[in-house]
């Protein structure tokens, strides 16, 4: 990948996100800052070494619902990056995961296994898991970069991103990857969770797709590992 997404270029998309799906930008700085007291210095080493162990080409994995048939097709050789929910299926099919990019919706104990293993974890705050980043964040044992959507505090980051799956991406780009193999990404379908509006998540969706155009034309490679 050449060009990560700048913070300048990402925030105006954040401020349109936020009006559309009325969120709350003091939420969202209240739940950084909690993020921000519980992981202290930790995350610019982490991110780091990050950088350092991070090879030129990655398979990104998202979370559709066909991630585990996909997956079959493609194989799962090199430097696997997991969308939150994908670690779960990733771990099921015992592929090892080394980086995951989370907001903790997904089965978080799995996550904190995969951490447990030396896994890279970007961890993200937003307004709406302030809890979940209470409970969990400590329970992470590997190396952990906490990242948030709003400008962050210190310690924390912002890449760009959007959902877990193009803030992966996102992250990626600005960890030097030149090529990201995407597998498990299904804007039209997204996958059901429980008590979670499905039209809802088809507009994030659509947003997650403009943030992965957008890097396409900055020169990210984002290529789908289905077309090789």
């Amino acid at each position: 990948m050449r060009e990560p997404m700048k913070l300048d270029d990402w925030l105006p998309m954040y401020e349109a996100i936020c009006r559309e799906f009325g969120f709350s930008v003091e939420s969202d700085r209240a739940c950084a800052e909690l993020l921000s007291n519980l992981l202290g210095n930790k995350g610019a080493t982490s991110l780091e070494n990050a950088r350092k162990a991070i090879p030129q080409t990655v398979l990104l994995c998202g979370g559709s619902a066909e991630l585990e048939q996909e997956l079959a097709s493609v194989g799962t050789s090199g430097f696997v990056v997991a969308a939150d929910g994908a670690t779960s299926v990733l771990a099921d099919a015992d592929i090892r995961v080394d980086m995951i990019v989370t907001d903790l919706d997904g089965i978080i104990e799995d996550q904190v296994e995969a951490s447990s293993r030396g896994a890279f974890v970007f961890l993200h705050a937003h307004g709406d898991n302030r809890l979940a980043v209470e409970k969990w964040t400590k329970k992470f044992l590997g190396p952990v970069i906490g990242t948030c959507q709003c400008p962050p505090p210190k310690g924390l980051y912002n890449f760009g991103g959007f959902t877990d799956g193009d803030r992966a991406a996102c992250i990626c780009a600005e960890l030097g990857v030149r090529t990201a193999r995407l597998v498990g990404f299904d804007f039209d379908n997204p996958a059901e969770k429980r008590g979670k509006n499905g039209e809802v998540k088809k507009r994030k969706l659509r947003w997650a797709q403009t943030i992965l155009d957008r890097l396409r034309a900055d020169g990210v490679q984002l290529v789908s590992a289905l077309d090789e």
